[in-house]
This record gives structure tokens, sequence and C-alpha cells, in this order.
């Protein structure tokens, strides 16, 4: 009898992540599908196969994330090691020297996702019609709320938004690292 319970357990547990997986694929292809069908910016100079390593908008904001993890300003992917990253996210200079190291070599995220567009489209357009408004994806859409009324992700947010994701998820945790990515650019590129 308990292993008929445990078996149960572990089949709804992997019917829930499959869909869980299914509906992130989903969301993840909206994103791209309406960021490579505005068009892709690219300096003059960007090689085809630069080019060709950017045609995933979480491939390109996972790179960012990789970076961090190389210059040892974020330790792990948990939750700790971006809590740690953004207690001091605020801190004059914070982060710039690696932001700006990252953007001379990597010019997908800013040229084509520092936008008002693809912000609605990352925090409500693909997140409304791939998640159906499941309760577990509200996260998105309080976050994007709460980040247009302060301008951009502060430490506040960010930290409350860590604490709401589910690391596991991929998805989840890029869009962190994205609005990472936002809070640094707002702070340096748009001074």
């Amino acid at each position: 009898m308990k292993l008929l319970i445990a078996l149960s357990v572990i089949l709804t547990f992997s019917s829930c992540n499959d869909k869980r997986n299914e509906l992130e694929s989903e969301y993840q292809k909206c994103i791209n599908d309406k960021t490579f069908d505005r068009g892709i910016l690219y300096p003059v100079e960007t090689s085809e196969p630069d080019f060709v390593n950017s045609v995933s908008v979480f491939d390109s904001i996972q790179k960012f994330e990789y970076h961090l993890q190389k210059t040892g300003q974020l330790t792990e992917i948990n939750k700790n090691a971006y809590l740690n990253l953004v207690s001091d996210i605020e801190q004059s200079e914070f982060l710039k020297t690696e932001f700006e190291e990252f953007n001379s070599i990597h010019y997908f995220i800013e040229n084509n996702l520092m936008t008002n567009l693809f912000f609605e489209e990352l925090f409500y357009d693909c997140a409304i019609s791939s998640f159906k408004n499941q309760i577990h994806y509200q996260f998105i859409l309080d976050t994007k709320d709460k980040v247009q009324l302060n301008s951009y992700p502060n430490r506040e947010i960010l930290t409350e938004l860590i604490d709401k994701v589910e690391f596991d998820s991929d998805t989840q945790r890029l869009i962190v690292t994205y609005l990472i990515y936002s809070n640094l650019y707002w702070r340096y590129e748009m001074e």
C-alpha cells in the first residue's frame, strides 16, 4: 500500500513538472518569436557566428548569469547566492566593471531587450498567453507593476521576487537575472 501511495505521489509530481516545463517552453517561444519578429539590432561589425549564438532570449540572459559567476559575483545558482548578490546592488559603482565588460562583448541584451516593448512582452503579453493567468506565475505580473512604479528594479523588488522564484526553473530564475541586468543598465547606461 505504501508503495502505491509513493508511486502515486511521484507520478503526480512528475506530471506537474511536465506541465510547468511545457508552459515555460511556450512562454520562452513567445518571447523569442516576438523579439525576432521585431528584428534584431546588432552593431555592423557583428559576425555571423555571434548572431547565430544569440538566437534565444533566455540563453542570452543566461550568458549574463554565467558572467556573474565567472567574475565571482554570483557564487552559486540558488536563492541565497542571488540574495547575497542583490543585497549590495544599490552601492555606488556596484558591478559596474562586470556590467561594462559583459556589454563590450555581448550586444544582444542591451540592443534588443532593454525596451519598453520587450518589457511588456516579457511581463505581460507572453505571460498572459502562455500561463493563462495561473496563480503560480502571478509574480511575473506583480513584478511588472512594481518595476514600472519605481522606474527600474531596485534591491527591495529584486529581494521580494527572489523569495518567490523557484530556482529549479530556469525561466523564473532568468527573469530575475534580466531584472538585475536592467538595474545595472538603468544606472550605468542611462545616467
